[in-house]
C-alpha cells in the first residue's frame, strides 16, 4: 500500500508531497540563487536539488506556487523544470508563463483538481483561501491522497502565511498542517499568522501534526530589511497553545520525510 510522504526541501518553505510514483513540489526553490528584492534569503547547505530530485524515482506531476511574491516563485527552478504543470491564482499562473513553463493552470479558491499517479491512486489537490491582506494575492492547498479503491491516505494542509478557523471549518478534518509559527509584520502589513491564530486553525481542523514552516525569515536580511520586518512567536509558542489538543509539533530538518497518516 503507498503511503504519502511529506519532505522539507530545505529551510524555509519548499515541500515535496509524493504517493505511489508521483511528487508534487510546493514552492520550490532547487537551485542556488539568492533571494533578493525587499528581503534577502540564501540557500544553506544541504538543500534539495532539482538534480537531486531527477536521480529519484517517479515523476514530479505537477508545481504549486502559492502566489507570485519572489520567495515562492523562484524563476530560475521554474525555468528547470519548464514541463512540468503550475499551479496556482490567475497572477502566479501568468507569471510562471512568463519565465517559460508550458503548461500553467490558473484556479479560484475553492477548485479542485486530480493528479494521476504511476503506480495507481491520485493526489486531489484543493485551492484554499488564505486570510487577509495576504488572501489578495496568495493562496494555500489541501493535498488528499487516495488509493486505486479511492480510500484516503492522508490529507494535507499547507498554508504558509495566515491560515484561518474559517478555512479550517470548511475542509473539516486533515491529518498534518504545514504553518507558519512566527507571525511578520512589513512595516504594519501581516505577511504571516503568529502561534494564537495558527493553533486556533489547527485545533479546529483536528490535524494530528502540524509542520513549522517559513523559519526564521530574518536570518538573512541587511539591516534596513531588518527594521522593516517585525517577527514574533516560535515553535514553542505554538506547542504550547497545542498542548491541550494532543497535536504533535514536528520540525523537520531539510531533506526530512514524514508520513502523513490517517486519523490519530
Amino acid at each position: 500500500m503507498s503511503k504519502m510522504l511529506l519532505r522539507r526541501l530545505d529551510d524555509y518553505q519548499s515541500w515535496q508531497v509524493s504517493f505511489a510514483g508521483a511528487s508534487v513540489l510546493i514552492d520550490p526553490w532547487l537551485t542556488s540563487e539568492p533571494i533578493r528584492g525587499s528581503f534577502d534569503r540564501q540557500h544553506t547547505e544541504g538543500f534539495i536539488s532539482q538534480t537531486d530530485i531527477a536521480l529519484e524515482s517517479g515523476i514530479i506531476a505537477a508545481i504549486l506556487l502559492c502566489t507570485s511574491v519572489n520567495d515562492h516563485l523562484r524563476a530560475e527552478t521554474l525555468k528547470a523544470m519548464r514541463d512540468v504543470p503550475v499551479h496556482g491564482n490567475l497572477k502566479t499562473a501568468k507569471a510562471a508563463r512568463a519565465v517559460g513553463c508550458t503548461s500553467t493552470h490558473a484556479h479560484q479558491v475553492g477548485d479542485t483538481f486530480f493528479v494521476e499517479c504511476p503506480e495507481g491512486g491520485t493526489i486531489s489537490i484543493t485551492v484554499t483561501k488564505t486570510g487577509l491582506p495576504l488572501g489578495l494575492i496568495a493562496v494555500g492547498f489541501l493535498l488528499e491522497a487516495f488509493d486505486a479503491d479511492h480510500i484516503s491516505s492522508g490529507r494535507l494542509w499547507i498554508e504558509p502565511h495566515q491560515p484561518t478557523t474559517a478555512m479550517a471549518q470548511i475542509l473539516k478534518q486533515v491529518d498534518v498542517v504545514v504553518f507558519p509559527t512566527q507571525s511578520v509584520l512589513a512595516v504594519v502589513m501581516p505577511v504571516t499568522a503568529g502561534s494564537r491564530k495558527t493553533a486556533q486553525a489547527t485545533r479546529t481542523s483536528q490535524a494530528h501534526t502540524f509542520v513549522p514552516t517559513s523559519t526564521n525569515p530574518r536570518r538573512d536580511m541587511r539591516l534596513w530589511q531588518k527594521m522593516a520586518y517585525y517577527v514574533t512567536g516560535s515553535n514553542a509558542a505554538v506547542q504550547r497553545r497545542l498542548a491541550a489538543s494532543n497535536t504533535q509539533l514536528v520540525a523537520l530538518r531539510t531533506g526530512d520525510w514524514l508520513e502523513v497518516k490517517v486519523g490519530r
